[in-house]
């Protein structure tokens, strides 16, 4: 018999009142925020669903619907997208934290046979040398146990990528930084400036381009970025230097250009290069950088964002949104999301539903200005939550600006290192405020503008002499206004002149 409505609610209150006297709460929900984001026909939901996180690298949607993720601090974690629970996994002792540490993660795809866990992180050795190791975790249910090094190349204090993926052939694919040794990037038998292309168990396969290498394709500079599309084609982001971030379509014994190309071979020593060796070029390139991170192929319930390929970006502080045409081959159209709202984006994770996560990456070594907030780092679900109605609809655009001015130039080209300050990032980029370059000899710090430079530690500044003279003095004389003790603009025949010379 069906019990009325009042004597359910009298059972209720004595069963909320014992389970209060023997010590027992109810779980509070999760306090997520969420904002609200409108596309052209479709609403979005943004809600953080973690906070205060040190720099997630890697996401990854995980066997158990949770988010698996590496961080900053050599942890491997788990997070419950549900109720924002974070589960530690692995802690690893012997990895190297210089800027990039624990760099990338990726899991088994026969989950249920072989539940491993393939991680590839920064390592230091007792002599001082930096390596990079890729090693082979198996989760027990509750941590990751029983490490088997894999395979280990040479590393660096910056430049070394990097991001795993497995193809459906059950093939790793390892995406490589150049290490700043630009003369072995072409070489098959050097690991650096490559995507390697692996057996799970860390052998090389028979039919690999090179007979016993496990280069796959070369040419590449800083690879942030790597996804297949749901065809297998399989795309990677890098960092340009100055000039030409790239996403590029990877193809077996593709050659991708650098350092002798940035992307579309517009320059005339391009050009020439480009008549004598076999190139292969990007489907998208950015100049201004925007510092490409991690990135997802996408073709959920977003209709608007579907067929796409979503890129997180650093310097730009968006998610960027690539179309792609039938065949996933070529980025006919591109959107941008959350500009500057979030600051620096590390990764992109789609789950199984379709709702997208990305993390922040405002408490690593390089901060953009107005971060880290109090709640940084972050991990902010974005997923479909209603339809506009069409007689609401409209179609958003953005505007693009073809010609930079003074404080656009550094904003564009300087700010991501010398920050909007000038004070740049102590250890790692100088400060134009206390530069003795900045406020010496105009000659000088046009040659240096113009060729670059690279310090000890690795740094370098890279050569802006794609600039016209007409960019390059007004940026010089804003550097000067702005921050110097030498006030004195620099004109264009002076770049002129140094550049003739060069």
């Amino acid at each position: 018999m069906r019990k009325p409505i009042y004597m359910i609610a009298a059972l209720s209150g004595v069963a909320a009142f014992a389970m209060a006297s023997f010590g027992y709460r109810p779980k509070p929900e999760p306090d997520f925020k969420t904002e609200k984001l409108e596309l052209d026909s479709t609403i979005l939901d943004v809600t953080t669903i973690a906070e205060n996180l040190n720099v997630p690298w890697e996401m990854l949607w995980g066997p158990d619907n949770m988010i698996w993720f590496t961080d900053h601090d050599g942890k491997v974690s788990k997070l419950n997208p549900k109720t924002g629970q974070v589960t530690e996994l692995l802690q690893i002792k012997d990895y190297y934290r210089k800027r990039l540490g624990l760099m990338s993660m990726v899991l088994h795809p026969d989950w249920k046979t072989h539940p491993q866990v393939f991680i590839n992180y920064s390592h230091i050795q007792p002599d001082s040398v930096i390596v990079s190791k890729l090693v082979r975790y198996t989760y027990n249910g509750k941590a990751l146990i029983d490490p088997v090094l894999l395979k280990q190349i040479p590393g660096y204090l910056g430049h070394n990528g990097s991001r795993l993926v497995i193809s459906k052939d059950r093939k790793l694919l390892w995406a490589t930084g150049d290490l700043k040794q630009k003369e072995t990037i072409h070489d098959p038998a050097f690991a650096n400036g490559k995507v390697l292309r692996l057996n799970l168990d860390g052998t090389i396969p028979n039919d690999n381009p090179h007979p016993g290498s496990a280069s796959w394709a070369m040419g590449f500079r800083v690879p942030q970025g790597l996804t297949f599309t749901k065809n297998g084609n399989l795309f990677i982001a890098e960092h340009g230097d100055a000039t030409d971030d790239e996403v590029n379509l990877v193809v077996k014994n593709g050659d991708y250009g650098w350092p002798y190309m940035a992307g579309f071979s517009d320059l005339p020593e391009e050009k020439e290069h480009a008549k004598t060796h076999k190139s292969t070029f990007p489907v998208k390139a950015w100049t201004p950088t925007i510092a490409p991170a991690g990135m997802e192929y996408y073709d959920g319930n977003i209709p608007e964002w579907r067929n796409a390929l979503l890129l997180s970006t650093l310097k730009d502080q968006s998610l960027r949104i690539l179309k792609l045409d039938a065949d996933q081959e070529e980025v006919v159209a591109e959107d941008i999301a959350f500009s500057k709202q979030f600051g620096r984006l590390r990764d992109v994770c789609v789950s199984p539903s379709g709702d997208i996560y990305i993390s922040t990456s405002n408490r690593d070594w390089n901060p953009p200005a107005n971060f880290p907030l109090k709640t940084d780092d972050r991990i902010i679900r974005i997923s479909k939550s209603g339809v506009i109605p069409k007689s609401r609809r409209t179609v958003k655009t953005r505007q693009e600006t073809s010609h930079a001015g003074a404080s656009e130039l550094y904003q564009n080209f300087c700010q991501s290192c010398h920050k909007a300050d000038g004070r740049g990032v102590l250890g790692s980029f100088p400060s134009l405020v206390t530069s003795a370059r900045l406020s010496g000899d105009n000659e000088a710090l046009i040659a240096l503008l113009l060729k670059g430079s690279q310090s000890a530690s690795g740094e370098a500044m890279p050569a802006f002499g794609f600039l016209s003279d007409d960019q390059l003095a007004t940026l010089l004389s804003y550097a000067r206004s702005n921050f110097s003790t030498n006030k004195n603009t620099v004109k264009p025949d002076e770049i002129s002149r140094v550049r003739a010379n060069k």
